[in-house]
């Protein structure tokens, strides 16, 4: 891999999604920090979202639809009293795979959450959710005993 000159011209691929919101995201709004309930869509598809407050709260997955994908990250503000969750749509019970906590594999089959454990989860678990069109595939990795769960 050889270095841009002046003589040569470097393109960047940039993809621009226009929100329903009138408000448009390019790549490289692909984080976002998140401290209160979110409902997320899926022109969000791609982004990774930080679980960063104290209070525990809720992130919503959009309606099934292929090659949706979305990370979630425990920030260094800890929840306690209460876990994060990330939930399917309408409790729909459609998440399916894994999560490895504290070398030890979780298996999820006919989940509708997963849940970043207060008290428990460290900053920098995380896990990672991607849809086929009906189901949603869950992997994602957790530090400590219990720090990431998986429930109907």
């Amino acid at each position: 891999m050889s270095n841009a000159t002046n003589a040569e011209i470097v393109t960047l691929d940039v993809v621009e999604t226009l929100k329903t919101d009138g408000t448009i995201v390019t790549s490289l709004d692909t984080v976002e920090v998140v401290t209160t309930t979110n409902v997320i869509t899926a022109a969000e598809s791609g982004r990774t979202f930080v679980l960063n407050s104290a209070t525990a709260f809720v992130s919503t997955l959009p309606t099934a639809a292929a090659g949706l994908r979305y990370r979630f990250i425990a920030g260094a503000t800890q929840v306690t009293g209460g876990n994060h969750t990330v939930v399917c749509t309408n409790n729909d019970n459609t998440m399916y795979g894994s999560v490895t906590v504290a070398g030890v594999v979780v298996a999820g089959t006919v989940e509708g959450s997963a849940n970043f454990v207060a008290d428990t989860m460290l900053p920098g678990d995380w896990c990672e959710v991607f849809n086929d069109g009906t189901n949603w595939y869950i992997s994602g990795q957790a530090t400590a005993s219990g720090a990431i769960t998986l429930t109907t």
